[in-house]
């Protein structure tokens, strides 16, 4: 009952407004210069691109692109990682997941910069193998999440964001294989550090 409250949440209320801020015409100023500058830098978009280096380190991949508006930032995102062990707590198991995500992110101080939260959506198909044995099994989790972190500037364009994410997945369900179960945990709790380039 209390993730369908939170999804009811996120899609009739805070997505529509994020959206709406994000394509939303600026106001007419009476200075053309000062509409100019905004126009250039404050209303238009970038774009960005961020890897996770922790995901290459556990066999896996992360590749993000970014378009932002002002404060707001929409995230665009394709990932996969072997999970190490100490991760999941099943030494009987080796699990990896893979997958394809969205962000919503605002800024709350400045533009592109420092604190910031947001909402997240993503499919993921989470991959549990008996470890010595062939049998494996796959499964499809759909999950929505808030997450939140700070991004650091650094010179020539590039940024460091390290973000921490508490999400709930949908369809996740205990796995048994070879009289062995893997105990999956619909909350998931996600920290990582990603590195990214600004486009101008």
């Amino acid at each position: 009952m209390l993730h369908r409250r939170f999804a009811v949440l996120v899609s009739r209320w805070f997505v529509p407004a994020l959206l709406a801020t994000f394509f939303a015409t600026p106001s007419a100023k009476a200075d053309s210069s000062s509409a100019l500058d905004d126009r250039l830098h404050g209303s238009a978009l970038h774009a960005d691109m961020e890897v996770d280096p922790t995901a290459y380190a556990l066999k896996g991949f992360s590749l993000h692109v970014g378009v932002s508006r002002r404060n707001l930032r929409l995230d665009l995102g394709n990932f996969a990682m072997a999970l190490p062990r100490f991760a999941h707590g099943d030494d009987g198991f080796d699990v990896s997941f893979d997958g394809y995500g969205a962000k919503l992110q605002w800024f709350l101080f400045d533009e592109q910069a420092g604190l910031f939260a947001g909402v997240d959506a993503g499919l993921v198909r989470v991959q549990a193998r008996r470890q010595n044995t062939d049998l494996s099994v796959r499964q499809n989790q759909f999950g929505l999440g808030v997450h939140a972190g700070y991004r650091f500037t650094l010179p020539a364009g590039f940024y460091l964001t390290p973000w921490l994410g508490v999400g709930y997945q949908f369809n996740t369900s205990d796995i048994t294989l070879a009289d062995a179960t893997y105990k999956t945990n619909p909350i998931s709790l996600f920290p990582a550090v990603h590195l990214g380039f600004r486009f101008r």
